[in-house]
């Protein structure tokens, strides 16, 4: 199956072109698909659901996000029979199509944009036995996951750049030199000489803040864990706590942990954990900061973004945020 694995991580990479590109996808569907962000469609029969080809995608699927406070699941995943594949089931933005042919010489896989909506991933895997299905699922289960994940990037980053607050991207371009696909209904929640902007997105129970703040260059160990960590806490002490005396700091006893990743060819280090406050009050969540160098001024920029919401879910708003960097823009180094 490696040719198979091969076909899904080259899909992988074409979603994301064509999301980055805005290019042309397959289909004419003029209808927009339908869905909540990260809500999945397994369509599949009665046999194979009730088999261990049915407990195969719970099992993928509901593999647990990382680093929120609480479990929740890569993709809510709901299923429907074959003959109830119609209607605004069909319409749906993410749909994966199992089917099991005995008549197949081996497992075939397709994959439809905007096939039946505008928006809509549609995966088709067909597999000559339940056994082929299973072993295919889970050789490739990550690329799986991603080849959705990246698709629900896009569709973000598509609305984003439709619907920019201008005044917010103006100020992170003023003071940083960068452009970013800030949605709409971000507000300044102050700065700091010329190092430190906070915006935030405030719904009645949660937030999603952003800090972004620069400090010079020093050498390569800057992007180790132990320095990112020094450095968030520095800048983020200046973000209160309700009280006023209470300030936030990064969680040490359970992560952070950092990855280095390339994104359009940037250099990224990428922090993940968690953020309480210090000093009284009681508050806290997940955190994600990346940070990248701009040689042109010989600066570490720092996009730190930060989860409130104890009530609901935290995945949604945490992967608002992540899909925020690969909009992010400099001038040409």
């Amino acid at each position: 199956m490696k040719h198979l694995s091969s076909i899904l991580a080259t899909l992988v990479a074409t979603i994301a072109l064509l999301g980055s590109c805005n290019s042309a996808t397959v289909g004419t569907a003029q209808q927009a698909a339908g869905g909540a962000p990260y809500e999945l469609i397994a369509v599949v029969a009665q046999p194979q659901w009730e088999s261990e080809v049915g407990d195969t995608l719970r099992e993928i699927f509901a593999e647990p996000v990382m680093y929120v406070n609480e479990y929740e699941p890569r993709f809510d995943l709901m299923r429907v029979l074959p003959t109830a594949f119609e209607g605004f089931i069909k319409v749906h933005r993410n749909v994966l199509r199992l089917v099991v042919d005995p008549s197949q010489p081996e497992v075939r896989l397709s994959a439809q944009q905007n096939a039946y909506a505008d928006g809509q991933l549609l995966l088709t895997l067909i597999a000559p036995s339940n056994e082929v299905a299973i072993a295919y699922l889970t050789e490739n289960k990550e690329e799986l996951l991603t080849t959705f994940e990246v698709a629900e990037r896009n569709r973000a980053l598509k609305m984003n750049k439709r619907h920019k607050e201008g005044v917010m991207v103006d100020k992170i371009r003023d003071m940083f030199d960068f452009s970013i696909d800030l949605p709409r209904g971000y507000t300044s929640r102050g700065t700091s000489g010329d190092s430190l902007l906070v915006t935030s997105f405030e719904y009645p129970v949660a937030t999603q803040g952003i800090a972004i703040y620069s400090y010079p260059y020093s050498g390569k160990s800057d992007f180790e864990l132990e320095n990112l960590v020094k450095q968030r806490d520095n800048f983020v002490k200046n973000i209160p706590g309700p009280s006023g005396r209470s300030y936030m700091a990064t969680v040490t006893n359970f992560g952070p942990e950092v990855s280095y990743k390339r994104i359009d060819g940037r250099f990224w280090a990428e922090m993940r954990g968690f953020w309480n406050l210090q000093g009284g009050d009681f508050m806290g969540g997940p955190m994600l900061s990346w940070s990248t160098l701009d040689t042109r001024t010989n600066r570490v920029v720092c996009i730190d973004c930060y989860v409130f919401s104890p009530k609901h879910g935290q995945r949604d708003l945490l992967r608002g945020l992540e899909h925020l960097i690969y909009s992010v823009t400099f001038p040409t180094e």
